[in-house]
């Protein structure tokens, strides 16, 4: 006799369950990948996301890496 699982109550957080977050996904995934491409644009300049973020990106790591002479630089 094969095993099966019943579930006899449907997960649900309050009145939401999974069924009723099922029609927004593809705009929540759109949002999202759109709200992480505006962060990644406005956060490259900033030295610290460069280092954490950008530098983990082998295609991105050059083009991010200072190559200022340290004559040329100010501070």
């Amino acid at each position: 006799m094969p095993y099966t699982l019943k579930v006899t109550k449907v997960p649900h957080f309050g009145r939401f369950s999974a069924e009723f977050f099922r029609p927004f996904g593809p705009s929540l995934m759109f949002w999202g990948a759109g709200a992480g491409v505006a962060v990644s644009l406005f956060m490259s300049p900033v030295p610290i996301f460069q280092r954490d973020v950008l530098h983990r990106f082998p295609f991105l790591k050059d083009y991010f890496t200072d190559k200022t002479p340290d004559c040329d630089k100010p501070f």
